[in-house]
Parts: C-alpha cells; structure tokens; sequence
C-alpha cells in the first residue's frame, strides 16, 4: 500500500503531533508499506537531512514561537512527486494548511481520506488576533466540515469522538492512540540524567516534558510545584522543553525561591527522551487542552507516575489512583500540591502506580497502532469504493 500523509508539521519541529507522524511512518515501513510525507520546511532546515520520500513545502515559522511553520501553496518537489506517484489512501493530520492540501489531492486524483483530529482547535482561538466566539465558531464548522468530506476520521481517545458527534461530525470515526515506542521508553536509563543535574538518589524528582507555551497552564504547574519543594526539602523539579513561557517560568522560580532546585533542560532531541522520562519519579502536568499526550504515555511506558488535572484527555487515560492521579482544576495550586505532596512522600505508593499504568500503555505501542492504522485504511478504501468522494 502507498499513503501519503500530509502534516503541518514533521521532525525536526519538537511537538506531539511531529512524533507521531513520524512514529506513523516507521511503523508502515517496518510492514513493507511505502509511506510518502508532505509537510512544511523550516526556514533553516536542510532539506537534504530528510529521509527517502519526505517532501517540503517552503514556509515561514507561525508567531508566538509554536513550533509550526506555515506552508506556501506550490512546491515543484510536491507537485512533481504528486504527478508521479499513485495513493491507495491519503492521511491527513490537521483541517487546514497542508492539510487542506491534501484533502484537495485526494478528491482531485479520487483516493480514499482518512483524517486524525489531534486536538481541540477551539482552544486556541485566543491566539488569533479576532472576536474569541467568532474564531471558535469558525473553527467548529471548518473542522465539522473537513471532517465530513472524509470517508474515516481518527482520534486519541473517546472524549473527543463524542464533541466530533456533538458538532455534527457524520463519518465514521475510529479510536487511533498515538503511537509510542514502548519497548525503548521502558529502557531508560534513570541515572544519566540525574548524575548531569546532580539530583542524588533520595530526591523525589518530579517533572514535566513538553511545549513550554500558553495553553499548557503552566502559571498553575508552577505555583503547585513551588508548594511541594517548600514542604519537602527532598524534592526537585525538571523542566524539558522549550516555548514562549519558559523565561516566565524561569523568572516565577526565582520569585519564589525555588530556583536552585528547578532545572530546565531546554529542547532534547526525542531520543533522549526515554533518559529524561526514567530518571523522573513523578510526572505532572496542567494541562486542559490535551488528547492523548504522548508524553503521558511515555512516561507511564518508563514506570513514572502521571500527576494531571481533571479535564477530557486526560480523564480518558487515567484511572484516579489506579494507573495515575487527577487533581480537581476547582482545588487550584493548592490541591494539586496535595495530590503531588502525597505521592511524593509514599515511595511504595509510586511504585505500584507506575507498575500499573506501565502495564495499562502497552496497548499504545507502535506495532499495535500500525496494524489499527491499516485496518482504518482499509475501511476508508471500502467506503470510497461504496459512494464517490
């Protein structure tokens, strides 16, 4: 099979949806599937550090330092590549940009569509420069829409397909994790990070992995870890990643004296990742507007506890005191604190919770996805043949 996935963003940008498009790729080579890529170029990229049938669209970087990059409309590599090659299904990541592309290509040449909804786009109205209800409104239809015209839609977890429904979304739509390396994250090596920041073996470290930007409510993460590290000198914090909030972050540390116990890593190539995810005892995160973040599956693949806030997405991945904890977004800093406090003080407590959930991600893995991937494929390929695109 030939599929041609078209993303707005693709490595070497540094976010979930990159990961997985190219976890996606691996996993369909790995079978003997001819993946080809159609996504953005980084200003300074260079294009010739790209695998085999990886094409690139001249683009700007988007404001506000998101780790995106917006695609102009002609690339004579795409259209050459597009001219040449035959698609069984065409798979698209996002609902506009090279997304919109791609939808247009598989009407035009009658190939199967297959879309995945990574996120709820409505919570990022307050980044556009417009009336929030109206860009929310907006936003509802083109993704009710683009979704529409597509023969299968995927997502992450089963919260989202019901607000698909809810908004009018009539094509089928098939739960599809994101996929994670299990085997790799469940290697980690917990000691080579620590021994680089000097955080010895009786430290509880807690931390967070991910974009260091608006909507990951990281004013909250903040004031809740401060709390924990006031109230247990045993304690420190790492922070990995970059974004528009990480000085914030920095400056809120020294504000409240707990800067000498707040590490911030910066960017780290995802193949270090697993390192990263081993050496940390708890991770937490506040996030609201999440799916199925692959940084909770790979921590809970490396056997640390997931800390996060009541709130679709994360609901759907943890079972409270099961395979991870949830605190009440209402109990603000203070409660997660509590909930962080608690498990960082009982170590036998971590340990059975990260065995647990540990177990609970294997159904995550990347081999598990693939073969729940071409499934989907072959639906939309049966659906096409039923009724014209």
């Amino acid at each position: 099979m030939r599929i041609g996935i078209f993303t707005n963003t693709y490595p070497p940008a540094v976010n979930g949806v990159a990961n997985c498009v190219a976890a996606y790729r691996q996993g369909l080579m790995d079978r003997g599937h001819d993946v080809v890529v159609f996504a953005p170029c980084p200003g300074d990229y260079e294009r010739r550090a790209d695998p085999d049938n990886v094409y690139r669209f001249p683009a700007l970087p988007v404001p506000l330092d998101m780790d995106y990059s917006i695609a102009f409309p002609y690339s004579r590599s795409v259209v050459k590549a597009l001219r040449r090659l035959d698609f069984d299904v065409i798979h698209t990541q996002h609902p506009v940009w090279v997304g919109a592309w791609g939808a247009w290509y598989a009407r035009w040449a009658d190939v199967p569509l297959v879309t995945t909804v990574h996120t709820e786009y409505e919570l990022f109205a307050n980044m556009v420069p417009l009336p929030e209800a109206l860009v929310e409104m907006y936003l509802r239809v083109r993704v009710t829409s683009y979704c529409n015209k597509c023969q299968v839609v995927t997502t992450a977890v089963d919260s989202t397909r019901q607000r698909l429904q809810e908004q009018g979304v009539t094509t089928p739509i098939e739960i599809l994790p994101n996929p994670t390396a299990i085997a790799t994250f469940a290697g980690g090596n917990r000691r080579t990070v620590r021994r680089r920041y000097g955080v010895n073996d009786e430290t509880v470290l807690l931390g967070f992995v991910g974009r260091l930007s608006p909507e990951k409510n990281l004013g909250l993460l903040m004031a809740a870890v401060s709390q924990v590290l006031r109230r247990e000198p045993h304690t420190a914090f790492l922070v990995v990643g970059e974004g528009p909030k990480k000085e914030a972050m920095q400056q809120m540390a020294a504000n409240m004296g707990i800067a000498e116990r707040v590490f911030f890593a910066g960017a780290v190539a995802h193949t270090e990742i697993p390192d990263f995810q081993a050496a940390l005892d708890l991770f937490v995160t506040t996030s609201l507007s999440e799916t199925q973040p692959l940084a909770y599956t790979e921590a809970m693949a490396a056997g640390t506890p997931v800390v996060a806030m009541k709130a679709p997405g994360a609901e759907d991945m943890i079972e409270d005191g099961i395979n991870g904890l949830l605190a009440d977004e209402e109990a603000g800093a203070s409660g997660l604190a509590e909930v962080v406090l608690g498990l960082a003080q009982d170590p036998a407590r971590r340990a059975e919770i990260g065995h647990r959930a540990q177990e609970w991600v294997k159904q995550f893995d990347v081999d598990h996805v693939t073969q729940r991937l071409l499934g989907i494929y072959e639906q939309a390929e049966q659906l096409a043949g039923e009724a014209p695109i």
